[in-house]
């Protein structure tokens, strides 16, 4: 399976929000988009998932996410959101994972299958004990786990995620990357991830996209893109970078705010 964007572009009324963007990726690729506040990194995430108005191509091999009809986008694209404050339904974290599975369908009954990948979901993400739980009880940290395990639970080949660690502390932050990146491989998809630590992306993602502006600045391997020369031109950021374990990681340290400020657009893009 390959993800190949051509001339992929956003709008929000008449204003072309994203534009110009063109990317590939891999069965079993992480790919981090990045770039600073304003760059309209959740706005593209949003045109993927049909909650904005997208143009150009999206292609998952030869289907047309653009195209095609909302309930097979819906079955191909798992979209976790930044915010998830609407997980507040009276219903257990258990009975929503059996709802996500079956809730395109005009009429279904929980099947043993439904029960075991519900059960299997929860615990690959360490998620088993919040199972009875409501998710209006759990912090929002807890529910963007659950969030996660909710576009997991339907098998999407396009994952979605939107700043997925931005509530988390460090463990949780690694747990759930690992977790993302086993399941991406193991299962042949391709995770786009939103991500603003430039040190997990370039522990967790082949490639990166960086927008500025609403424009594709560059892409290609993380460790070709993640350079000092691009962090001051995009970010406005002095910086070294350090490898780390022989090679395995890459270390980003920001230094000092360059006078100058970054070649960004300086007016801030709605997400």
């Amino acid at each position: 399976m390959t993800l190949k964007l051509h001339d992929y572009g956003v709008s929000i009324g008449r204003k072309a929000i994203v534009r110009n963007v063109r990317i590939e990726a891999r069965a079993g690729e992480v790919l981090a988009v990045m770039g600073p506040n304003g760059a309209g990194k959740s706005t593209f995430m949003k045109g993927l998932c049909a909650l904005r108005p997208a143009s150009g191509r999206a292609t998952i091999d030869k289907t047309d996410l653009l195209s095609v009809k909302p309930a097979l986008r819906s079955r191909l694209v798992g979209y976790v959101a930044q915010d998830v404050s609407h997980l507040t339904v009276q219903l257990s974290v258990f009975e929503l994972l059996l709802l996500a599975q079956n809730g395109g369908r005009h009429s279904w009954r929980a099947t043993h299958d439904s029960f075991r990948l519900a059960e299997e979901t929860l615990e690959m993400l360490g998620l088993s004990h919040f199972a009875n739980s409501h998710p209006a009880w759990l912090s929002g940290g807890e529910r963007q786990m659950i969030s996660l395990a909710l576009a997991l639970v339907r098998k999407p080949r396009l994952l979605l995620l939107d700043e997925p660690t931005s509530a988390l502390d460090l463990a949780n932050q690694l747990q759930m990357l690992d977790a993302v990146l086993a399941y991406t491989r193991q299962h042949q998809i391709v995770t786009l991830a939103i991500l603003h630590d430039m040190n997990l992306a370039t522990r967790y993602a082949d490639s990166t996209l960086v927008l500025a502006g609403g424009a594709m600045h560059s892409f290609g391997a993380t460790r070709d893109i993640l350079t000092p020369a691009m962090i001051a031109a995009v970010y406005g950021v002095d910086c070294r970078t350090v490898d780390v374990e022989n090679g395995q990681f890459t270390a980003i340290y920001p230094l000092s705010v360059i006078a100058s400020g970054p070649t960004r657009a300086r007016d801030s893009l709605p997400s």
